[in-house]
């Protein structure tokens, strides 16, 4: 049975969110890269992620802002910013720096790291952070 594609776009999204990457016929489009306005897209799953004070996403912000794509440097910041802040089973994909910018960055998920009571019955290994674009 084929399911019709669904689009979802995030652009009032006000949360950090996590988009699983996976088959589930929902495509996530956000408006990303800063004053380039551009707007990426990914098939998958979405789950907002706790960041109550808004630590992570000034941090990300910090990093990222107004970068259409990323450096190591800014990928080994952000990993440091998710281990400092008890997110220890993400990694920014280092393979995909060229195509993640501000508001939404490629990540590896660790799944021996992943909290199983948060996440339970996944078994992806890839995603997207994504939050609100600063423009």
């Amino acid at each position: 049975m084929n399911l019709p594609k669904r689009e979802v776009w995030l652009y009032g999204l006000e949360q950090l969110a996590l988009i699983i990457k996976m088959k589930s016929s929902v495509t996530y489009f956000n408006q990303a890269g800063g004053h380039s306005c551009l707007q990426p897209s990914v098939e998958g799953i979405l789950t907002i992620l706790d960041d109550e004070t808004k630590t992570i996403i000034n941090g990300l912000s910090d990093i990222t802002i107004n970068k259409t794509n990323l450096t190591i440097h800014d990928a080994d910041k952000i990993d440091l910013l998710f281990r400092t802040n008890r997110i220890d089973y993400m990694f920014v994909d280092r393979k995909r720096l060229e195509d993640s910018m501000e508001a939404w960055i490629h990540i590896l998920i660790d799944q021996s790291r992943m909290d199983k009571y948060i996440f339970k019955g996944f078994n992806e290994s890839e995603g997207v952070i994504t939050w609100n674009n600063s423009d």
